[in-house]
């Protein structure tokens, strides 16, 4: 006997199901959350929203992820102007700004890590490998360093 899993828009349609009212709940908050984060976006300088994520909101505290201390530094300086924005506009009573710092990862060094992996993939396959192919893969890895 096969099942076909239901989908979100059917789970959400049954009313019968408790999951169908925790997954109301999730759509309901998603929607709010985004509206936050719009209202956010508003409130925040330019630079800051390309640096800094309204991640939640809970206990009349906003929740921010900043890709830096210093993009949160800044953020703490906008503190006051963002809260009330969010005082005026939300249908939350926001009273701080939780900063959370998440630093992004350093593109170049994960690149380099990368490289070097693929390169110690291929020396491993000139091990095993017999003439010609052996001596073209080590010219290929040679210019990978």
């Amino acid at each position: 006997m096969s099942h076909k899993p239901k989908t979100p828009k059917q789970w959400l349609r049954s009313n019968v199901e408790p999951q169908s009212q925790a997954l109301q709940r999730y759509a309901q908050f998603a929607v709010q959350l985004k509206q936050w984060q719009q209202l956010f976006a508003e409130a925040a300088q330019r630079p800051l929203i390309e640096h800094c994520q309204l991640i939640n909101v809970r206990d009349n505290k906003l929740i921010v992820e900043a890709d830096s201390a210093t993009w949160a530094t800044q953020l703490k300086l906008q503190q006051g102007r963002i809260i009330t924005h969010f005082q005026q506009d939300a249908t939350v009573a926001v009273q701080t700004i939780e900063i959370k710092v998440k630093p992004q990862l350093d593109r170049s060094a994960l690149a380099s890590s990368e490289k070097a992996s693929r390169r110690e993939r291929i020396l491993r396959l000139a091990e095993n490998s017999q003439e010609p192919l052996k001596s073209e893969l080590l010219k290929m890895a040679d210019r990978m360093w």
